[in-house]
């Protein structure tokens, strides 16, 4: 039988004229067990909590992300630009403005601009998605033309009138579009 023993576990600790029995080795072999065990139960369940932990954060990231491009997809998509009127005009010409790569959806308003007008009056042309017609007015919301026609075609919106002024396409000059999709 040992005549010592450790610290912390009291595992045999035998000096030289010690005599040495099996069962202090089987007792000590159930103390290093037990501990062992104790200590990769203990090791385990930190594991799984971390393993936890870091799910929940990505989670909740997901969770953020997602809400953020619900958000996004929601926002209206606003585009400006300007073009340069050709002078054609009529049903078989009519002006088209594809909003596809400007919006990346469906235009619901679209609000042309002549940017320079003799006299010196500046005309607008008010296209609402779903409208069949629209006039142009000048500044002192004046009617100055009769009605275009409009066709809304996904992301494209095509109008035309009865003269390239009407039509708000006259050659050379520079029409500014606002779009809000």
């Amino acid at each position: 039988m040992a005549s010592n023993h450790t610290e912390h576990f009291s595992l045999n600790q035998w000096l030289p004229d010690d005599q040495v029995k099996r069962t202090d080795f089987n007792e000590d072999n159930a103390k290093l067990d037990a501990a062992l065990d104790a200590l990769s139960g203990g090791l385990a369940e930190k594991a799984g909590q971390a393993a936890l932990d870091a799910l929940a954060a990505e989670v909740e990231k997901k969770a953020t992300t997602a809400a953020l491009e619900a958000v996004r997809a929601a926002m209206p998509k606003i585009a400006v630009g300007t073009y340069t009127g050709t002078g054609t005009y009529g049903d078989s010409k009519p002006c088209t403005l594809d909003l596809t790569h400007a919006l990346g959806r469906e235009p619901q308003l679209v609000l042309v601009r002549r940017q320079t007008d003799p006299g010196g009056r500046t005309k607008c042309l008010t296209l609402i998605r779903g409208a069949a017609a629209a006039d142009c007015y000048n500044a002192h919301d004046i009617l100055v033309d009769t009605e275009n026609l409009i066709t809304w075609t996904g992301k494209r919106v095509s109008w035309y009138g009865e003269s390239a002024s009407v039509q708000m396409n006259e050659s050379g000059v520079l029409y500014t579009y606002f779009a809000l999709g």
